[in-house]
């Protein structure tokens, strides 16, 4: 089966992906602001769910964009794109703030201590994919 055949199933495959790890990072955040004035003891159960949604649904998520992304990318030949690499420093910042957050998670379940905000994060993840879906969907010379 040629790409072109397969080629909108792994656009919805990627868009597919790309809203469950928004999503996922969007409430990951918005639960750790509402948590995060609470007493350590208070927000272990929390952070044990979000670990839990980490690893089942964001990490894969996460894994998936980047899989299927680099797929389309490699078969429409935009490696050398300018919008592309503009757009993959966003996704490489989001990455980066999955694995941040992610760590956060772990220290505090394992330290027994509270979660730490990370100030602008939930606004950082809103306009990282603004500017994403825009340069994807435009794609600009």
């Amino acid at each position: 089966m040629m790409v072109a055949a397969i080629y909108p199933y792994l656009v919805a495959a990627h868009v597919t992906a790309v809203v469950f790890l928004v999503g996922g990072l969007l409430a990951q955040e918005r639960i750790v602001n509402a948590i995060s004035r609470s007493p350590p003891e208070a927000q272990a159960g929390v952070l044990v769910a979000l670990q839990r949604l980490e690893r089942t649904v964001i990490t894969p998520a996460l894994l998936l964009t980047w899989i299927l992304g680099l797929s389309l990318a490699l078969s429409a030949g935009w490696l050398s794109s300018g919008w592309l690499i503009v757009k993959l420093i966003f996704v490489v910042a989001l990455s980066a703030l999955h694995g941040v957050r992610s760590g956060r998670i772990r220290r505090s379940l394992r330290t027994r201590t509270a979660i730490e905000k990370i100030p602008g994060a939930d606004l950082g993840v809103l306009v990282a994919m603004l500017i994403i879906a825009v340069l994807a969907i435009v794609k600009p010379a």
